[in-house]
């Protein structure tokens, strides 16, 4: 089965910072979206970072879900864990840009 397609912008490294979930191995993202997706759904997600003037395909797996009305206003989105031949490439390329703002929490978490 082909993974779900996405595809989202993120404005600066402050917005990687909110949207990139350190906790899970390999690393993942908080992905924003209403598409019906359930647990261990394969995505392959484009991420434009404006500021970069880059785009990442990163190819992930569903792991958590944050549906409409959630608790906090939290936006409706899923979890993805980063998975696929070069996984660790793509986690070495979100925390090169975070770098030391990795060791703090994340201004405004999506999760």
């Amino acid at each position: 089965m082909e993974p779900i397609k996405i595809s989202f912008s993120l404005n600066d490294r402050i917005a990687l910072h909110n949207h990139y979930l350190p906790m899970l191995k390999g690393g993942g993202l908080f992905v924003p979206t209403r598409e019906n997706l359930n647990f261990g759904d394969r995505i392959q997600v484009q991420v434009e970072l404006l500021s970069e003037k880059q785009k990442a395909l990163v190819p992930g797996r569903v792991v958590w879900i944050t549906p409409g009305g959630a608790v906090r206003s939290l936006p409706q989105g899923v979890g993805i864990q980063i998975i696929g031949e070069h996984q660790s490439r793509i986690q070495q390329y979100f925390e090169g840009l975070l770098g030391e703002n990795l060791l703090q929490a994340p201004p405004k978490p999506c999760y």
